[in-house]
């Protein structure tokens, strides 16, 4: 007879040794079908019976009880595929492809063909994530992404063998021994004292404290960093991907959450340079982890970072200042003079090169630092060049043939430098040779001369205003010391030479008057919009920041909690808001 002897827990059956557990697809050779159909005198109803063929019209066959092949067409049968003697399988968070077995873990409330804890095979996918599988009542049947888990096997005895450790994350499967964590929770391994019951010490993804947050074998099983941060409740300002392309997010770029609410979509997202990307369903958003935003950060400043090769013009001259004389600059020898011919040389084993000519050989090929543009302009760094026995157009005054300097104007074919021996020094643009960083090897000229009511930062200490204070220039006295300089309070006052301050902008020293960099906004801080960025706000609109971000730009409280990115200028900081002191501060404020 051809029927088998199995033993049969749950959905897993036994033959010979081997295992096979029910699926939910059409048979295959090799798989074991149990006869549900009427009994007859050659089939068994209950048994199990190996599939030895698939007919050209795509029925099963078996060899029934008398040794004949059977044809199961029309016939009712449940289908078991062999499993590995070591197979196990665990559950990820992921896109399924079709042949992979999935399980669902959070059914939408409006299915009723299947359950959670329910297992498929995956007929087809449609390519943004939701799959379609066999459902005993129906053909096919749609199960959204965010349904269902993937199940992928692993070896028990590699699992075994590979012992968790300090930064790894485990799924919690069962409680044994008295742990406080939820049955499915992943946990992040904080402390292992490597002892045989209870080794790990598990931190959960949300941060509430666990009086019993020990664990041991037989209680988990090893997850990943992606499913611990996808426990987290995402909130303004988190880092996200999406599992699905709507025509704006497309499934592998970064986003930042900009916006959030309470209705059924309720994350609104912006790329990450501030483009708003439209509102996503929570089964559609993932957290992204750390290297996945450092990699897309790194990718956008590529981007916008301007080529350094685009300041360069086809036909301009330049100077070759290093690299000559060797490959790919044989034939161009440093020092001389040369045409851009190609700005945006590329592809080259050099990488981003630009493309010369005028050398001993048709090209040459440099990179942007092994140039020195010759055109002069205001903020330039020049050389004095004079040929041997001539002298400058307005003579040598303090200066010397080969000083450095910086050009501060420029009048028809004459400017003004300013050089470290001497100020305002006037010469003939073709006195003037252009020079590099990689060429100024004397001491660079000082900034241009300060004027009362410019604002400085020391680089001094002297006595009640240390280093790095910001000060405000009230005198210039011409003479070694010559900028009387206060601190912007005018609790105390110094005179500094012109090396001693360093030039800061009105706004810088505005900040400073409270104690803060530029833009360093804080939560509580009150401002007013000036740019809405796309978001719910209002231009002109007073607002509560959220949160700052070291821009003009930070995260700010709308209609009562509601929270949107918006360009602001800061009204009122938040040490200084009325409604949030104390009695004492006031009294304190006014007594002084």
């Amino acid at each position: 007879m051809a029927k088998l002897n199995v033993s049969v827990p749950a959905v897993d059956v036994e033959v010979n040794g081997v295992k096979y557990r029910k699926v939910d697809r059409d048979a295959q050779v090799g798989d074991i079908i149990r006869y549900m159909d009427d009994e007859s005198s050659y089939v068994t109803t209950g048994a199990f019976y190996e599939v030895t063929r698939i007919d050209e019209f795509g029925d099963p066959q078996i060899v029934d009880n008398d040794g004949d092949e059977h044809d199961l067409c029309g016939e009712g049968f449940e289908v078991y595929a062999k499993v590995s003697e070591t197979a196990e399988y665990r559950e990820v968070k992921r896109w399924a492809e079709p042949g992979e077995r999935i399980r669902i873990v959070r059914k939408d409330s409006q299915e009723d063909r299947y359950e959670n804890g329910a297992e498929f095979v995956v007929d087809s996918a449609d390519g943004d994530g939701d799959v379609r599988v066999t459902v005993e009542s129906e053909d096919r049947v749609l199960v959204a992404l965010c349904e269902y888990a993937v199940l992928e096997p692993v070896c028990a005895r590699e699992s075994a063998a590979k012992r968790l450790t300090v930064g790894d994350y485990a799924k919690i499967t069962g409680e044994s021994r008295g742990h406080q964590f939820k049955i499915g929770e992943i946990v992040k391994i904080v402390k292992d004292d490597e002892s045989e019951h209870l080794p790990y010490k598990g931190e959960t993804a949300d941060g509430r404290d666990r009086i019993a947050s020990w664990f041991g074998p037989g209680e988990y099983e090893p997850s990943t960093e992606a499913e611990f941060l996808a426990q987290k409740r995402l909130k303004v300002g988190d880092h996200v991907k999406v599992t699905r392309d709507n025509g704006r997010t497309h499934p592998g770029v970064v986003y930042v959450i900009a916006e959030t609410d309470s209705t059924s979509i309720p994350y609104r997202l912006a790329k990450l340079n501030g483009e708003i990307a439209g509102w996503k369903v929570a089964c559609d958003v993932v957290r992204a982890t750390d290297e996945e935003v450092a990699d897309a950060k790194r990718k956008l400043a590529a981007e916008t970072t301007p080529d350094p090769r685009s300041q360069f013009a086809k036909g301009e001259k330049v100077r070759l200042i290093s690299g000559g004389g060797k490959y790919p600059l044989n034939g161009y020898a440093n020092g001389e003079i040369y045409e851009v011919d190609t700005p945006l040389y590329e592809p080259h084993d050099h990488g981003a090169v630009i493309q010369l000519v005028g050398g001993d050989i048709p090209y040459g090929y440099a990179k942007p630092e092994q140039l020195a543009k010759l055109t002069i302009e205001v903020g330039s760094t020049v050389r004095l060049t004079i040929k041997d026995g001539e002298k400058p157009a307005y003579g040598w005054g303090g200066v010397s043939n080969g000083a450095i300097g910086k050009v501060t104007c420029i009048n028809g074919n004459s400017a003004r430098v300013e050089f470290p021996a001497q100020s305002r020094w006037d010469a003939l643009l073709s006195e003037l040779t252009l020079v590099t960083d990689g060429e100024k090897t004397q001491p660079q000229p000082g900034s241009v001369r300060f004027k009362v009511g410019e604002y400085a930062r020391t680089l001094v200490a002297k006595e009640d205003i240390p280093m790095r204070s910001i000060v405000k220039v009230v005198r210039d006295d011409e003479d070694n010391h010559p900028f009387k300089s206060t601190l912007l309070d005018r609790s105390a006052y110094h005179y500094y030479k012109q090396d001693e301050l360093e030039r800061v902008d009105a706004e810088t020293a505005k900040w400073a008057t409270i104690g803060r960099k530029v833009n360093e906004f804080k939560a509580g801080d009150l401002a007013v919009v000036v740019d809405t960025l796309g978001g719910k706000t209002r231009v002109g609109q007073i607002v509560e920041v959220f949160e700052g971000d070291g821009t003009d730009a930070p995260s700010v409280y709308v209609d009562g909690g509601t929270t949107y990115f918006a360009t602001v200028k800061l009204v009122t900081p938040v040490e200084q808001r009325f409604d949030r002191m104390e009695l004492t501060e006031v009294e304190a404020k006014a007594a002084a």
